[in-house]
């Protein structure tokens, strides 16, 4: 996958989240303020793989990072875990 391909697929994902985030404002108390938030997809290996490489230089660079992983679970459709 290249990195154009990543960052178009990236984008649909993070419009998701957002979407997500807009209708449950709750979920912002579980996010540190400032943290980076990298997507991970429910059914998308290769980006995913791709995405995980991504967290080491944003911790080097200091940054809180936070793993948005979409779920198949209608109720629960995003998980946020802090690596």
């Amino acid at each position: 996958m290249s990195n154009k391909q990543q960052l178009d697929k990236n984008m649909r994902l993070t419009a998701k989240l957002a979407d997500f985030i807009t209708t449950h404002p709750e979920v912002n108390k579980s996010i540190p303020s400032g943290a980076s938030i990298v997507p991970f997809s429910a059914s998308d290996n290769i980006l995913n793989r791709m995405n995980e490489k991504l967290i080491p230089g944003l911790k080097e660079e200091g940054k809180i990072v936070v793993k948005a992983k979409e779920t198949k679970n209608k109720k629960e459709p995003w998980e946020f875990i802090i690596p």
